[in-house]
C-alpha cells in the first residue's frame, strides 16, 4: 500500500515540477527515454507516443552544428553519471527549440542536472534529467558582455581622438594666448577711454557744446540719453556709420541700425542697466552704410554731478567684429580638424576591425595589409593633423611637395580598399592603369579618399563608385564618379571655397568645406587642375589632373 502511495505522490511531484524532467533508461548509447512530465511534453512538441520508448537522441536530432556540439556534451554528461554514479550538473547549453506550426525554431540555454537512480544491487538502472531554462539569465548576461565590449571599444576609440587632439590643443595655445593679449589690449582701451570720457564728462558739465565737440572727437559711436531712456544726442561718427540723417536718427534711431535678432536683447540689457544705476556693457550687431552688419561692445556710463545724482547715460560702441571674426575662426577650426581627422580615423577602425577577426590565424594572407593600412591611416593623421594646423601656409604656398614616382592605380587600390571594406557601394577602377605620375602620394591620397568618401556619402543608392584613369594630353586625369542626386549649377561654382556649405539635399563640403578646398589647392601646388561635371538626378564626376611623369626633370 505505501508503494502505491509513494509512487503516486512521486508521479503528482513529476508532473507538477515547473521545469522539463524526463527519465531514461542506462543503456547507453541509447538512453530509452522512458518517462516525462507533462512540461516536457508540451515544450517538445511531440506528443508521448512519439517520445516513450525512444531512443533519447533519435528523438531530438540535432538540427545544426552548433547543436550537435551541445547534444555531445549531454550524451557525455549521462555517460559521465553512469560511471561515477553521481550526480552531474552540465553547464549551460544551448539549443534551437523545434518549430511548430510553420514557425522558425529560436535558440534558449538551458541548465541540466543529471540524477542516478540505483537499483536494488546499487547499479545505474535510471537517469533522471530536470531542465531549468535560464535563457533570460543568459541573455541578460550576453547584453552586458556585449554593453562591457562597446564601451571599452568607445573608450579606446575616444582615447585615440583625445591623443590625436592634444597636439592640436597644444598648437592652439598660441592663437589663444594672442586672441587673449588682443582681448587684454582692447579692454584697456577702452577702459582708458571710458576713464576719458567721465573725466571729460565731470569737467564739462556746465558747457553741452564743449561736451559734444569731444564726443565728436571720439572714434567709436557715442550718444547720451536722458533719465527716461531718450536719446538727446548721437556723435559724428554714429553718422558717418549708419549714414542716416539727424531727422532719420531722431525718429526711428536705433531700430534702423540693430539687427533684428538683437534688438529685443538690446533692448532689455539696457533697460536692466538703466535700472541698477551703475555702468555696463552688452554686444549686438549694427548695420553700416554697406549694408553689412558688424559686431560693436555698448558700454553704458551714468554721469553724474557734484552730488551723486545721475543727471543722464553716455554710450558708446566699439567696433570688436575682428575679435570675434579670431573666435569664430578658432572654433571653425577645432570643427575643421575634427572632419578631416574623421577619415583616416574611420579607415584605421576598419583596419582593426578586420585585424580582430583573423587574430585568431596570424598566418592569414589579409594580415600583413591590414597592418600596413593601419600604418598608413596613422601616418595619414598625422600629415593632416599638420595640413590643419598650418592652413594659412597652404594658403600662401609654403608647403612643401614630397614628390615620388608612383603608379596612379596603385594608389587607388590601396586608399579604395578600406572604403569599399566599409560601405556596400562597389569601387570599380577602370582606364590606363599603367600611367605614372611624380607628385606627393600622400597628398594626392587625400584627396583621392575625399573625393570617394564624397561620393559613398552622398550616393547611398549608386551600386557603383566608378574611378577611372585616362591620359588627357600631357596630362593624367582621374575621375570620381557617381549614380547620386547630383549637385545643382548654381552651387557648383562654390564647392571648392573654404567654408562652403550647401543644403541638405545637395553636396556637402567636408566638414566647413575644408575637404575640398584642400584638395583643390594640392591640386594646383602639383600644376594640375579640378573640378565637377554634375547634373541633378543625373550623379556627378568629380575630377583632377596630373602632369604625366615625362614632364618632370
Amino acid at each position: 500500500m505505501n508503494d502505491v502511495v509513494n509512487a503516486q505522490m512521486f508521479e503528482a511531484l513529476f508532473n507538477q515540477s515547473p521545469s522539463p524532467v524526463s527519465v531514461v533508461r542506462a543503456d547507453a548509447p541509447a538512453f530509452t527515454i522512458v518517462a516525462v512530465n507533462d512540461v516536457y511534453v508540451k515544450r517538445s512538441y511531440l506528443n508521448k507516443d512519439q517520445i516513450l520508448n525512444k531512443p533519447s537522441f533519435e528523438v531530438y536530432k540535432p538540427w545544426d552544428e552548433a547543436s550537435a556540439e551541445q547534444f555531445k556534451l549531454l550524451r557525455e554528461g549521462l555517460m559521465q553519471a553512469v560511471y561515477d554514479k553521481q550526480q552531474i550538473n552540465l553547464p549551460t547549453l544551448s539549443f534551437e527549440a523545434p518549430a511548430k506550426d510553420g514557425e522558425a525554431g529560436s535558440r534558449s540555454w538551458w541548465q541540466i542536472q543529471i540524477s542516478p537512480v540505483l537499483d536494488t544491487a546499487g547499479e545505474v538502472e535510471y537517469l533522471m534529467c530536470v531542465t531549468r531554462n535560464v535563457t533570460e539569465q543568459e541573455q541578460v548576461r550576453k547584453q552586458a558582455e556585449e554593453s562591457r565590449e562597446k564601451e571599452q571599444e568607445l573608450n579606446e576609440e575616444l582615447q585615440v581622438i583625445n591623443e590625436e587632439l592634444a597636439a592640436t590643443n597644444e598648437e592652439l595655445t598660441s592663437t589663444i594666448e594672442e586672441l587673449s593679449y588682443s582681448q587684454e589690449r582692447l579692454s584697456r582701451l577702452n577702459n582708458e577711454l571710458e576713464e576719458r570720457i567721465t573725466a571729460r564728462t565731470a569737467a564739462l558739465t556746465a558747457s553741452e557744446r564743449r561736451y559734444k565737440t569731444i564726443l565728436n572727437t571720439l572714434p567709436q559711436i557715442a550718444w547720451t540719453t536722458t533719465l527716461q531712456g531718450d536719446v538727446s544726442f548721437f556723435n559724428q561718427r554714429w553718422y558717418e556709420y549708419t549714414g542716416l540723417s539727424v531727422e532719420q536718427s531722431k525718429a526711428t534711431g536705433w531700430e534702423d541700425v540693430i539687427h533684428p535678432d538683437d534688438l529685443e536683447y538690446s533692448v532689455r540689457t539696457y533697460r536692466d542697466i538703466v535700472a541698477t544705476k551703475r555702468p555696463g556693457e552688452y554686444e549686438l550687431r549694427e548695420k553700416g552704410t554697406d549694408g553689412i552688419y558688424r559686431w560693436h561692445l555698448i558700454r553704458v556710463q551714468p554721469i553724474r554731478n557734484e552730488f551723486g545724482d545721475i543727471e543722464h547715460w553716455i554710450g558708446t560702441a566699439t567696433d570688436i567684429d575682428s575679435i570675434k571674426q579670431l573666435q569664430q575662426q578658432k572654433d571653425d577650426f577645432i570643427s575643421i580638424a575634427s572632419h578631416e581627422l574623421k577619415t583616416p580615423i574611420t579607415s584605421l577602425k576598419a583596419s582593426l576591425q578586420l585585424m580582430d577577426k583573423v587574430k585568431d590565424n596570424p598566418t592569414s594572407d589579409m594580415m600583413p595589409r591590414l597592418i600596413l593600412q593601419s600604418r598608413k591611416s596613422i601616418q595619414r593623421v598625422s600629415v593632416l593633423i599638420e595640413d590643419l594646423l598650418n592652413v594659412s601656409r597652404l594658403q600662401q604656398g609654403e608647403v612643401q611637395l614630397n614628390k615620388s614616382t608612383f603608379i596612379v592605380s596603385q594608389l587607388l587600390n590601396a586608399c579604395c580598399n578600406p572604403i569599399a571594406i566599409m560601405g556596400k557601394q562597389k569601387i570599380k577602377i577602370d582606364g590606363e592603369v599603367e600611367l605614372q605620375v611624380c607628385a606627393d602620394e600622400h597628398r594626392i591620397d587625400q584627396v583621392v579618399t575625399n573625393l570617394v568618401n564624397n561620393a559613398v556619402k552622398y550616393a547611398p543608392e549608386s551600386e557603383f563608385i566608378t574611378l577611372c584613369i585616362e591620359k588627357d594630353f600631357d596630362m593624367v586625369k582621374v575621375s570620381v564618379s557617381d549614380n547620386g542626386p547630383g549637385v545643382s549649377e548654381d552651387k557648383i561654382p562654390h564647392l571648392f571655397d573654404r567654408y562652403y556649405r550647401v543644403d541638405s539635399s545637395g553636396y556637402h563640403a567636408s566638414g566647413l568645406g575644408l575637404g575640398l578646398y584642400i584638395s583643390a589647392e594640392i591640386i594646383k601646388r602639383h600644376g594640375g587642375e579640378i573640378g565637377v561635371d554634375s547634373k541633378i538626378g543625373k550623379g556627378s564626376t568629380f575630377w583632377f589632373t596630373l602632369p604625366l611623369i615625362e614632364d618632370y626633370d
